[in-house]
């Protein structure tokens, strides 16, 4: 239905254009036939006016030279009469090019009066030449006054009388046809332009009604597909658009409620994969993170047992190769001197063995839980042993080592290897972090029911605001990283872990550049 109203106005626009487009080829046509009848009439008009200049021309030379008898005036004269002759072939060819007289134009150019006008102005011209040659021979012939008598008979009868009037009526004849011909033209140009401006008015105005009533009919339509879009395009697939119309818009809304449906169908589908989805991935990445972090973990225990072994194996490799470089460089040592050298090596080396066991189980049972294995221990002798170490050790650094402890035996229940290991972390830092030619005091005694000892070196100290941190698991001092690259800042941490396991405590003081003191305290074991 709105298609049959929309051909009917596309029809009816296109017989508006095509009137319009046939009056104005007609008014164009017009417009040139008038054109060309008006440069006609025009040019005719000039070529009587040259005839008529030309002809008086040509009639003053001959009225000259039979005046004056100048035999030189004889060139001017044929000069003049082919110009005149000239001017008569050219009003001859234009009248016969002239249109004939039409229906259009009812008192246009009559082709057969206008060519026997052309033809009387030939005969006169003609005339007159043989008029002149007889005034000529009786000039010639003496008879002076009758040649001036019939010279001047001729002028006033034949010029004057009948040449005159003939070329003023023909000029004036073309130059009404000439304005005529203007005036028509104008006219059309006129009455063309109001044509085209009705024309274009008509077509406005229908095209302004039509536009209306096609508007009036699709605009409530159209608004419902709009809103239709919308509200598909704001996720509400549940409208629908309702239309009641027997029209193309009512098969559009039809087709559109169908996607719509379609389309509720594949989002509800879509809606379900996604969340199966989403469950599926979370589950997934669940499984991925705890995944991650055991993988962090395992990574983190290597690393830490990769620096366990490097410091804890360090310690005791060096006291080794200390003590066996210092009894090689012995000279003259008896047997007991050898005998407590091997001694302390065997000791050593079954250290080392025991911190290699602990640290395979660390690495088996993934655990940072040491064993220890809890016996009496007389830390008096435990100390002089160490001390006899730190010697070892401080010789490399030019250190010199001093003990102040009690006489006799200084009960306490623990692990002896690992109390050795506490001392070593000690005296091991105390070497490192001292000054050339420093100094390192020890000292054990007791104090009621605490067994008490004491590192005090002269090394780089720590500064205040790092004090609380030492202990902490891979940390290490600013002015520590400064003095040496190589340390890794499991010491301390580890010294401090094993006295907690034995019930004791340590604690630090220390002045930055001036050297640090360490002190440990440990349960004192009642002998009965």
């Amino acid at each position: 239905m709105f298609r049959f109203r929309l051909a009917i106005v596309i029809v009816i626009s296109f017989g508006f254009v095509l009137s319009l487009g046939i009056a104005l080829y007609w008014g164009s046509n017009q417009v040139a036939r008038y054109f060309q009848h008006s440069q006609t009439a025009y040019e005719t008009f000039d070529d009587y006016e040259q005839v008529s200049q030309e002809a008086y021309r040509h009639f003053k030379q001959r009225m000259d030279r039979l005046i004056t008898a100048n035999p030189n005036s004889e060139t001017g004269v044929e000069s003049s009469k082919q110009r005149l002759f000239a001017a008569m072939q050219a009003l001859r060819d234009t009248a016969v090019k002239s249109p004939v007289k039409d229906s259009a134009s009812e008192s246009w150019i009559n082709k057969p009066a206008e060519l026997e006008k052309v033809a009387h102005l030939t005969a006169f011209l003609e005339a007159s030449e043989y008029r002149f040659d007889e005034v000529e021979r009786l000039r010639l012939q003496g008879k002076l006054n009758i040649a001036v008598q019939a010279l001047s008979k001729f002028t006033e009868e034949e010029i004057d009388g009948k040449f005159q009037p003939l070329i003023d009526a023909a000029i004036n004849a073309e130059r009404e046809k000439a304005q005529k011909a203007k005036r028509e033209l104008e006219a059309l140009v006129y009455q063309s332009r109001w044509t085209a401006i009705l024309a274009s008015l008509i077509a406005a105005l229908f095209s302004v009604i039509s536009g209306a009533v096609l508007l009036r009919g699709f605009k409530k339509p159209i608004e419902a597909l709009m809103k239709g879009t919308d509200e598909i395009a704001s996720g509400n697939l549940d409208y629908r658009i309702d239309l009641t119309s027997r029209d193309e818009f009512a098969y559009l809304a039809s087709h559109f409620n169908q996607m719509a449906e379609e389309l509720e169908v594949q989002q509800n589908k879509l809606r379900e994969g996604r969340s199966a989805l989403e469950n599926r991935v979370a589950e997934r990445t669940l499984e991925l993170n705890l995944l991650n972090q055991e993988l962090k973990r395992m990574d983190n225990a290597r690393r830490e047992f990769l620096a366990d072994i490097s410091h804890e194996l360090r310690t005791p490799i060096t006291v080794i190769r200390g003590e066996a470089e210092v009894t090689l460089r012995g000279q003259d040592r008896d047997a007991e001197e050898y005998k407590d050298a091997l001694q302390r090596i065997v000791e050593l080396s079954m250290q080392l063995g025991k911190y290699v066991n602990d640290l395979l189980f660390l690495a088996r049972a993934d655990t940072a839980n040491l064993q220890f294995v809890w016996d009496k221990v007389d830390l008096a002798d435990l100390v002089s042993s160490s001390v006899e170490d730190f010697h070892v050790m401080a010789e490399e650094y030019a250190i010199s080592v001093s003990l102040d402890a009690p006489a006799g035996p200084l009960w306490v229940r623990g692990d002896k290897q690992r109390l050795r290991q506490v001392l070593f972390i000690l005296g091991e830092n105390a070497c490192r972090y001292s000054k050339p030619s420093g100094h390192i005091s020890v000292a054990l005694w007791r104090d009621g029911k605490q067994a008490c000892f004491s590192l005090t070196d002269q090394g780089i100290g720590i500064p205040t605001q790092d004090l609380e941190r030492i202990f902490e698991r891979h940390f290490r001092s600013s002015n520590a990283q400064h003095s040496r690259d190589d340390g890794s800042g499991l010491g301390l941490p580890m010294a401090k872990s094993i006295l907690t396991a034995h019930g004791g405590q340590i604690a630090v003081s220390s002045i930055e550049n001036s050297g640090s003191t360490f002190t440990v305290t440990l349960p004192v074991l009642t002998v009965a």
